[in-house]
């Protein structure tokens, strides 16, 4: 999926953007926001099971690192490992293993998550909940929805 998602990137951030802009063309979420004094571009995205949220590259030559933000399909209905879901380059959805209370939201919009640009670090929330944490300096992100740290990325 990122190759496609990289094609798109052109386009989006050809223009500087100083405010998160959304799109909503097949209900799916979908968020950019750049943070002007550090330069510094995300893209939230939701894929078939789950919510990403991708910080590009300075040179928006691609994806520097990215975080889990939460499932839009509840994991304990789901009967499959992280490893069997990408075979054919499908969206992984979360696992029951990884799985807690925090990590399947059930009806997210876009209206729901607010992003909070500070030095060196981006905070994501959801319904006023910390959900997300990346440090931009070690590339590392940090999620409430992950029960464990492991192939979706650290736990909170």
């Amino acid at each position: 999926m990122k190759p496609i998602l990289l094609s798109l990137f052109t386009g989006i951030f050809s223009v500087d953007t100083d405010k998160t802009k959304s799109k909503n063309t097949t209900d799916k979420i979908f968020i950019t926001s750049t943070d002007k004094p550090s330069g510094r571009t995300i893209m939230i995205e939701e894929d078939d099971y789950s919510v990403w949220v991708y910080v590009l590259k300075p040179d928006f030559q691609g994806i520097d690192f990215d975080g889990y933000l939460c499932s839009i399909v509840d994991p304990s209905t789901l009967d499959i490992g992280p490893k069997e879901a990408t075979i054919n380059g499908n969206a992984t959805p979360l696992t029951a293993e990884y799985a807690n209370e925090y990590s399947y939201i059930n009806d997210l919009s876009s209206k729901d998550i607010k992003i909070n640009w500070k030095q060196d670090v981006l905070e994501i929330s959801i319904k006023k909940k910390n959900y997300l944490v990346m440090d931009l300096k070690t590339k590392t992100s940090y999620s409430k929805a992950l029960a464990k740290d492991g192939y979706y990325g650290n736990s909170m």
